[in-house]
């Protein structure tokens, strides 16, 4: 199995996001990985990626109004957003953009969640049914490490039941088992 591992520079790169998520403490090569070696988690990736391929050979006025094609460095963010947030959060409605963006959405009853990815920044909000929108606004150079704080943020807002273990193991010691020393 080859794993499309990010560049370094992704995984020690400071990403300055709204105050509320730096109490998430996160291992975002760890994180990366782990999830992904889940064979459902490869699954929805694989046709998350060959969706965005898809949407990215639209051509030019696709809309009929005069519609810009996605751009290979749209392309390329939605990907590298797609394997971060994927690793958390199940998958997004992908849309293509007038403007050569592409949006990724969530909706369930709690909320709603929006991102949108372009050539050089993103952008990001969600609306829960109980609390105050939250916006972010940012480059695209630290993707990565957004698209799994992303993750995490609609996996745990708008998908709780996601966020728990599937199953737990419980151990148990024989009654006359003697220690090996």
């Amino acid at each position: 199995m080859l794993l499309d591992l990010p560049r370094p520079v992704y995984v020690t790169d400071v990403y300055p996001l709204h105050s509320f998520q730096q109490e998430i403490q996160i291992d975002p090569a760890q994180s990366f990985v782990h999830s992904l070696t889940i064979s459902s988690n490869l699954s929805a990736l694989a046709q998350s990626e060959n969706q965005v391929e898809e949407l990215s050979r639209m051509p030019a006025g696709w809309d009929g109004y005069g519609a810009l094609p996605i751009s290979s460095k749209t392309k390329y963010n939605a990907l590298q957003a797609l394997r971060g947030i994927l690793a958390h959060a199940p998958t997004p409605d992908i849309t293509p953009n007038s403007n050569g963006t592409l949006s990724f959405e969530w909706e369930t009853e709690r909320g709603f969640a929006h991102l949108e990815v372009g050539q050089t920044r993103l952008s990001f909000y969600i609306e829960l049914a109980s609390a105050e929108p939250v916006f972010l606004d940012s480059s695209c150079e630290g993707l990565l490490i957004a698209a799994i704080r992303v993750g995490f943020l609609v996996s745990s807002n708008l998908f709780p039941w996601r966020s728990t273990p599937a199953s737990i193991t419980m151990v148990r010691l024989a009654a006359h088992v003697s220690s090996a020393y």
